[in-house]
């Protein structure tokens, strides 16, 4: 059974919670505990569901707060993801900084150089700025950015902080170019 990816379940989640009909009031009988909710008529209550007296407490609490449990997850997976965010960022940070006075390079270059040789939008811009001459091949592109680059490997963009540094730029140029 394939799941959907765990992006599209927590706005699954985050969508039945939001439009769950909050608890108006936990009425109590010798059956045991009734949650009811606005009916139809906003003075009268409407009983979705009754708790047992046998039910474990366990169980009963989980019942009764059906919705408050799942908010509170979903505000702690928000905060997690927010401060993820924010020690992500200054990770990058103290790599670049650390790259910038000689110490190894913040981030795989070389990687993301083969990567961007194999995309279409980067052969056009290195067609268009670098005079990359056709058939636009990932090869033909890579070989292009050593040339221009004036490296023998991609892995000197890892290596090599001037090289890295001239690879950032290109990379930068791609962007500027890209939003035109």
């Amino acid at each position: 059974m394939n799941r959907p990816p765990a992006q599209l379940r927590l706005a699954r989640i985050r969508e039945l919670v939001t439009s769950a009909t909050p608890i108006r009031q936990i009425a109590t009988d010798r059956a045991g505990l009734h949650i009811e909710i606005d009916g139809m008529d906003a003075a009268d209550a409407e009983s979705i569901s009754t708790v047992f007296q046998s039910c474990p407490a366990s169980n009963r609490e989980l019942l009764l707060k059906h919705v408050e449990i799942p908010v509170d997850l979903i505000r702690m997976i928000d905060a997690a993801a927010k401060l993820d965010r924010r020690r992500r960022i200054e990770i990058e940070r103290l790599q670049m900084e650390l790259e910038a006075r000689g110490g190894r390079p913040a981030k795989n270059y070389s990687a993301e150089c083969a990567m961007k040789c194999s995309e279409p939008a980067f052969k056009a811009f290195m067609e268009a700025r670098h005079a990359l001459a056709r058939p636009l091949t990932d090869d033909r592109v890579a070989a292009r950015v050593r040339s221009v680059l004036a490296i023998s490997s991609r892995t000197e963009l890892n290596t090599s902080s001037e090289a890295a540094a001239r690879w950032r730029e290109m990379v930068k140029n791609f962007d500027v170019w890209r939003k035109r």
